[in-house]
Protein backbone atom coordinates (compact mmCIF):
# COMPACT_ATOMS: atom_id res chain seq x y z
CA UNK A 1 0.00 0.00 0.00
CA UNK A 2 1.39 3.74 -1.23
CA UNK A 3 1.95 5.98 1.90
CA UNK A 4 -0.76 8.55 0.27
CA UNK A 5 -3.22 5.38 0.33
CA UNK A 6 -1.96 4.92 4.14
CA UNK A 7 -2.73 8.87 4.91
CA UNK A 8 -5.69 8.77 2.82
CA UNK A 9 -7.08 6.18 5.36
CA UNK A 10 -6.03 7.76 8.56
CA UNK A 11 -7.64 10.69 7.29
CA UNK A 12 -10.87 8.99 6.70
CA UNK A 13 -11.08 7.12 9.45
CA UNK A 14 -9.84 10.82 11.66
CA UNK A 15 -13.00 12.85 10.32
CA UNK A 16 -15.57 10.18 10.57
CA UNK A 17 -14.33 10.06 14.28
CA UNK A 18 -14.26 13.57 14.64
CA UNK A 19 -17.61 14.17 12.73
CA UNK A 20 -19.27 11.56 15.16
CA UNK A 21 -17.96 13.22 17.74
CA UNK A 22 -18.51 16.58 16.65
CA UNK A 23 -15.07 17.67 17.06
CA UNK A 24 -14.12 18.04 13.16
CA UNK A 25 -12.83 21.94 13.61
CA UNK A 26 -11.07 20.91 16.79
CA UNK A 27 -8.87 18.04 14.98
CA UNK A 28 -8.34 20.25 12.45
CA UNK A 29 -6.98 22.69 14.40
CA UNK A 30 -4.38 20.44 16.25
CA UNK A 31 -3.36 19.12 13.00
CA UNK A 32 -2.65 22.61 11.27
CA UNK A 33 -1.06 23.44 14.97
CA UNK A 34 0.97 19.84 14.22
CA UNK A 35 2.10 20.34 10.48
CA UNK A 36 3.20 24.33 11.49
CA UNK A 37 5.25 23.33 14.12
CA UNK A 38 7.03 20.54 12.24
CA UNK A 39 10.57 22.09 10.83
CA UNK A 40 10.27 22.39 7.54
CA UNK A 41 14.77 21.59 7.35
CA UNK A 42 15.11 18.78 9.55
CA UNK A 43 11.58 17.52 10.07
CA UNK A 44 12.31 18.08 13.87
CA UNK A 45 9.27 17.45 15.77
CA UNK A 46 7.24 19.99 17.58
CA UNK A 47 6.35 20.91 21.07
CA UNK A 48 2.85 19.46 19.92
CA UNK A 49 4.17 16.12 19.20
CA UNK A 50 6.72 15.86 21.76
CA UNK A 51 3.45 16.46 24.25
CA UNK A 52 1.40 14.01 22.94
CA UNK A 53 3.98 11.82 22.67
CA UNK A 54 6.68 12.82 25.94
CA UNK A 55 8.19 9.20 25.93
CA UNK A 56 8.60 8.09 22.63
CA UNK A 57 11.59 8.45 20.69
CA UNK A 58 13.03 10.78 19.22
CA UNK A 59 12.80 9.21 15.58
CA UNK A 60 9.32 8.22 16.22
CA UNK A 61 8.07 12.11 17.04
CA UNK A 62 9.98 13.01 13.59
CA UNK A 63 8.18 10.47 12.07
CA UNK A 64 4.52 11.43 13.25
CA UNK A 65 5.64 15.52 13.06
CA UNK A 66 6.25 14.41 8.99
CA UNK A 67 3.16 12.22 8.63
CA UNK A 68 0.95 14.21 9.76
CA UNK A 69 2.78 17.88 7.98
CA UNK A 70 3.33 16.38 4.18
CA UNK A 71 0.69 13.76 4.49
CA UNK A 72 -2.38 13.50 6.97
CA UNK A 73 -3.10 17.31 6.64
CA UNK A 74 -3.80 17.46 3.10
CA UNK A 75 -5.60 13.90 3.44
CA UNK A 76 -7.49 15.14 6.49
CA UNK A 77 -8.46 18.63 4.22
CA UNK A 78 -9.58 16.55 1.07
CA UNK A 79 -11.80 14.18 3.06
CA UNK A 80 -13.58 17.01 5.34
CA UNK A 81 -14.22 19.29 2.12
CA UNK A 82 -15.53 16.28 -0.35
CA UNK A 83 -17.66 14.75 2.94
CA UNK A 84 -19.35 18.88 3.61
CA UNK A 85 -19.47 19.75 -0.13
CA UNK A 86 -16.74 22.63 0.63
CA UNK A 87 -14.14 23.66 -1.93
CA UNK A 88 -11.12 25.27 0.02
CA UNK A 89 -10.07 28.44 -1.65
CA UNK A 90 -6.54 29.80 -0.55
CA UNK A 91 -6.17 33.45 -1.16
CA UNK A 92 -2.92 35.41 -1.42
CA UNK A 93 -3.25 39.55 -1.01
CA UNK A 94 -0.92 41.97 0.11
CA UNK A 95 -2.86 43.20 3.23
CA UNK A 96 -5.63 41.35 5.10
CA UNK A 97 -9.07 41.55 3.37
CA UNK A 98 -11.68 43.24 5.02
CA UNK A 99 -14.96 41.34 6.24
CA UNK A 100 -16.99 42.89 3.40
CA UNK A 101 -14.12 41.96 0.85
CA UNK A 102 -14.23 38.41 2.31
CA UNK A 103 -18.19 38.14 2.27
CA UNK A 104 -18.17 39.22 -1.50
CA UNK A 105 -15.30 37.41 -2.69
CA UNK A 106 -16.82 34.05 -0.60
CA UNK A 107 -20.25 34.31 -2.25
CA UNK A 108 -18.99 35.39 -5.69
CA UNK A 109 -16.58 31.96 -5.44
CA UNK A 110 -19.16 30.16 -3.98
CA UNK A 111 -22.01 31.03 -7.31
CA UNK A 112 -19.12 30.44 -9.47
CA UNK A 113 -17.96 26.97 -8.15
CA UNK A 114 -21.79 25.76 -7.04
CA UNK A 115 -20.02 25.02 -3.38
CA UNK A 116 -20.22 25.94 -0.03
CA UNK A 117 -16.51 28.01 -0.44
CA UNK A 118 -14.09 28.09 2.60
CA UNK A 119 -11.40 30.80 2.23
CA UNK A 120 -7.75 30.56 3.56
CA UNK A 121 -6.27 33.41 3.66
CA UNK A 122 -2.69 34.49 3.18
CA UNK A 123 -0.97 37.83 3.64
CA UNK A 124 2.45 38.35 1.44
CA UNK A 125 3.95 41.75 0.81
CA UNK A 126 5.32 40.87 -2.51
CA UNK A 127 1.68 40.76 -3.81
CA UNK A 128 1.67 44.67 -4.51
CA UNK A 129 -2.24 44.56 -5.13
CA UNK A 130 -4.26 42.17 -5.89
CA UNK A 131 -4.82 38.82 -4.99
CA UNK A 132 -3.62 35.13 -6.35
CA UNK A 133 -6.09 32.65 -5.77
CA UNK A 134 -5.81 28.75 -5.54
CA UNK A 135 -8.78 26.47 -5.59
CA UNK A 136 -7.60 22.82 -6.06
CA UNK A 137 -4.15 23.08 -7.48
CA UNK A 138 -5.24 25.38 -10.15
CA UNK A 139 -3.83 29.75 -9.93
CA UNK A 140 -5.96 32.49 -10.76
CA UNK A 141 -2.89 35.26 -10.74
CA UNK A 142 -4.65 38.47 -10.68
CA UNK A 143 -1.78 40.52 -8.34
CA UNK A 144 -0.12 43.15 -9.94
CA UNK A 145 3.36 41.81 -9.90
CA UNK A 146 1.75 38.99 -12.35
CA UNK A 147 0.64 41.54 -14.37
CA UNK A 148 3.63 43.15 -14.30
CA UNK A 149 5.82 39.99 -15.20
CA UNK A 150 3.39 39.12 -18.04
CA UNK A 151 3.71 42.50 -19.44
CA UNK A 152 7.46 42.40 -19.01
CA UNK A 153 7.63 39.28 -21.17
CA UNK A 154 5.41 40.38 -23.77
CA UNK A 155 7.70 43.56 -24.51
CA UNK A 156 11.08 41.41 -23.80
CA UNK A 157 9.36 39.00 -26.75
CA UNK A 158 8.56 41.60 -29.03
CA UNK A 159 11.34 43.33 -28.93
CA UNK A 160 13.57 40.11 -29.87
CA UNK A 161 13.82 39.57 -34.04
Amino acid sequence: MRSRDVARKIARDLYALSAEEKTTDALERELREIAASTDRESGAAGDVVQAAFPDASCGFRHLMGLLVRDLVLGEFLSVRAESESVVRVRVITAQALSDDERTRLTAKLSRVLGLQVKLEESIDPAVLAGARIEIEGRTLDGTLKAKLDRLHQMLGSSGER
